[in-house]
């Protein structure tokens, strides 16, 4: 522009001087360089309309003033016109287009037919001046046809654009710094709430801002102009921004602008409604937002791995606290790295059917913690694409709790199918001894038949004792097992509310309460239980906590309350303890039901093989204060009203024995002593060790003694002093044939303070 202004100054000093005056004619062709001075000027000011409207409405006259003159219509005066037409199209408006082109070929009709006063034409000369006539009128003709069908595309073609942009949600603006004008085009404003907008709007950019961008957006606006303003000069720097508009019916609506300045003065750009776009952003980022929490709030294991290394992208606190790792610890690394899997066959199998099928669920295989201990755990994956690549989103949980509640459903499965079997084998016992009752009573008619009389006499003493256990057990799992429904849901709940700790601390419990605890005597009981209610009352037990204080004693779990201070330090303690107690309990019924049938069996058995009577029965690791504490619940009833009973339990090796054989010598070691003692007295059991292979079991009452006229007898078969039906003479011959049958030895020391019976057995 500044040459333009350089060549046109120079033009009209010098040009007098060295040339010819110009022709009329191309005086037009002088003024062009001062007509895009001026029009650069209007530019700048911001006046672009009128810019326009002086350089193209100058074109028009300019084309048709000078071509028609010199030489009429031809090729060049064609192609200029369609020249003329686009820019007047593109800049102006078909209004304009028409008035300018009508303008132009006024001018050039008239510049033919009138010249310097006269006329160019010669109406009375030649022909060939009539044929120039008509030929310029058909030329003028032909272009108005011409403009007429350009105009038609290209209103078409520009109603097109306009249709794909308001279908796109696309509108363009420009922006001049000096006037702070800005223009929107119409497919803009249809973005804005002004569908009906014909032509595009001119307006200030403060009245653009108060009108069509919502107060709280403002700044961000006009903070973004003013720095692409001042990265103008920048070609690679685009402003890109968003604000939000509202809608004549009150909805919000989201416009992200792109766009740069052109020069110092005038930026331009598109503009678009991503109102959709944003709210599924912003539905992304709140789905985004509530699986990140879920995430890393669920009590779950879970993590994202890569599907063909099972490397961990991330993992939750869940997952951390299940297998012991830290994320550190994990993220970055493969499953393999980490040794997770115990057997990493089984990542690959289930790998395979993940791909098969496309969703792993509720799969159970065996993890490895970083403690190295091995756990089962249940899990579920599935495959995600995120960003193109396949992830693995996998759900894992610890089968500890559902383990345990299961081993518990099947436990009081089992503890009902055996209570049926007890309750069958207690009819058979019942009859058998009905049966052996009735032959007692043949055999006694029968002198002939008198010893085998008081051996069935003693048979049936010997399975009373074990049918009033069964009986009397057997009344206390009806009353547990008529609770079984309630007492599986309140173990679940009481199960779910304990933590990690508490839980390890319970199963111990259940493990040390398999060892039977000490019988105490009635003044021990009452003593131990004033202290146990002393403590429950402490830790704030009411109501009826003397039955649980004396429960507790009995059960030996005085000591408990201090060795698991976690689970009895709850809130829920009392729950706990009770629930520990039942349990404990019926299992120790169930046992002592087992117990007593599998010795009345062997006494049955004993008695129809006595004649050949060998005791080849199965050995095993047997706990010798364990066995005697049996024997000691067995006649818990029998001894608690009268008899003080000590106990001596020396730490000794297990023996290899036969536990069952080894009951009968205590039972009926100790129900003698019982016996001897008219079942007041003072009892002592105590277990020793005899030199470095062998152990002792010492029995002692307070009896009066063994007469010395009978001591050589009292191993005899069918030798007893007690009264017909009390004994049968069987119970010291079949002690003493089981520990030889153990390689052991059995004797008896005597006087008038008392018995005490001697049994030394190997341990191995």
């Amino acid at each position: 522009m500044s040459l333009c202004f350089v060549s046109a100054l120079l033009f009209g000093l010098f040009y007098p001087f060295v040339a010819e005056p110009p022709i009329e004619v191309y005086l037009p062709i002088y003024a062009l360089p001062f007509i895009l001075i001026l029009s650069h000027f209007l530019l700048r000011s911001g006046r672009t309309k009128i810019a326009a409207h002086a350089l193209i409405g100058f074109g028009w006259i300019l084309a048709f003033a000078w071509i028609s003159k010199e030489g009429g219509i031809h090729s060049v005066l064609f192609s200029l016109c369609i020249v003329m037409i686009v820019l007047s199209l593109l800049v102006l408006d078909e209004k304009s287009t028409y008035v300018y082109a009508s303008i132009a070929i006024s001018i050039a009709a008239a510049r033919m037919i009138s010249w310097d006063n006269r006329f160019w034409i010669n109406f009375s000369g030649r022909q060939g001046d009539w044929i120039m006539l008509a030929g310029q009128v058909l030329g003028f003709v032909f272009l108005i046809l011409l403009m007429r069908i350009a105009l038609f595309g290209f209103r078409r073609i520009k109603d097109e654009i306009s249709q794909i942009q308001r279908y796109a949600k696309l509108g363009g603006w420009t922006l001049n710094t000096v006037t702070h004008q800005a223009i929107l085009s119409k497919e803009y404003l249809a973005l804005l709430g002004e569908p009906e907008a014909k032509e595009i709007q001119i307006l200030s950019f403060e009245e653009f801002l108060q009108r069509y961008v919502i107060p709280e957006d403002i700044p961000k606006v006009i903070g973004m102009m003013s720095e692409a303003l001042k990265n103008r000069h920048d070609p690679n720097f685009s402003s890109v921004f968003y604000y939000r508009t509202r809608l004549k019916n009150g909805e919000i609506r989201y416009i992200l602008v792109n766009g740069k300045y052109r020069d110092d003065v005038v930026g331009f750009g598109t503009a678009q409604d991503i109102t959709e776009i944003q709210i599924a952003q912003e539905e992304l980022r709140r789905s985004q937002e509530l699986f990140s929490k879920v995430f890393q709030l669920s009590p779950y294991a879970i993590a994202i791995s890569t599907m063909d290394e099972g490397r961990y992208i991330d993992v939750n606190d869940g997952f951390a606290s299940l297998f012991g790792y830290t994320r550190e610890e994990v993220v970055g690394r493969t499953t393999f790295e980490i040794n997770l899997w115990v057997d990493p066959e089984h990542r690959m199998y289930f790998v395979k059917k993940l791909l098969k099928d496309g969703l792993l669920k509720n799969e159970e295989t065996e993890y490895r913690r970083k403690d190295g201990r091995i756990i089962q755990a249940e899990f579920s994956t599935r495959v995600a694409i995120i960003n193109g690549q396949q992830w693995l989103i996998s759900v894992v949980r610890d089968l500890a709790d559902r383990k345990e509640a299961q081993k518990l459903r099947i436990l009081n499965l089992e503890i009902l199918s055996q209570k049926e079997l007890i309750e069958k084998q207690k009819r058979e016992l019942e009859n058998t001894l009905e049966n052996l009752t009735r032959t007692q009573s043949q055999l006694i008619l029968s002198e002939k038949m008198a010893a085998l009389g008081q051996l069935v006499a003693g048979i049936a003493h010997e399975l009373s004792n074990p049918i009033g256990v069964i009986r009397s057990s057997n009344e206390l799992l009806k009353i547990h097992f008529a609770k079984n429904e309630q007492k599986i849901d309140r173990a679940i709940q009481i199960l779910s509310s304990l933590d990690k700790e508490q839980k390890e601390e319970l199963i111990r419990i259940f493990e040390k309460a398999k060892t039977c605890p000490d019988l105490l005597s009635p003044k021990e009981l009452r003593l131990r239980s004033k202290n146990l209610e002393s403590k429950l009352m402490e830790r704030g037990f009411e109501n009826d906590i003397r039955n649980l204080a004396e429960g507790i004693a009995e059960n030996g779990l005085d000591s408990f309350l201090e060795e698991f201070p976690k689970l009895f330090g709850s809130s829920d303690s009392r729950n706990v303890l009770e629930f520990v107690l039942e349990e404990i309990q019926a299992e120790r019924h169930s046992k002592l039901i087992e117990m007593s049938v599998d010795r009345t069996s062997k006494v049955v058995y004993a008695l129809r093989n006595y004649s050949h009577f060998d005791g080849s029965g199965q050995k095993s690791q047997v706990c010798l204060q364990e066995n005697l504490e049996t024997v000691l619940t067995i006649y818990h009833n029998q001894l608690k009203s009268g008899i003080a009973v000590t106990k001596e339990y020396n730490p000794v090796p297990n023996i290899q024995a036969n536990s069952d054989d080894l009951l009968h010598v205590w039972s009926n070691l100790i129900y003698n002593a019982a016996q001897a003692m008219n079942f007041s007295g003072e009892l002592l059991v105590g277990v020793y060790e005899s030199g470095k292979e062998r152990v002792e079991v010492q029995i002692k009452d307070s009896g009066p003694g063994i007469p010395e006229a009978i001591q050589h007898r009292i191993f005899e078969p069918f030798f007893t002093t007690k009264a017909r039906g009390q004994g049968s003479g069987l119970g010291l011959d079949i002690t003493r044939r089981i520990v030889e049958n153990h390689k052991g030895e059995i004797r008896f020391e005597t006087s008038e303070k008392g018995t005490t019976f001697f049994v030394t057995l190997p341990i191995c």
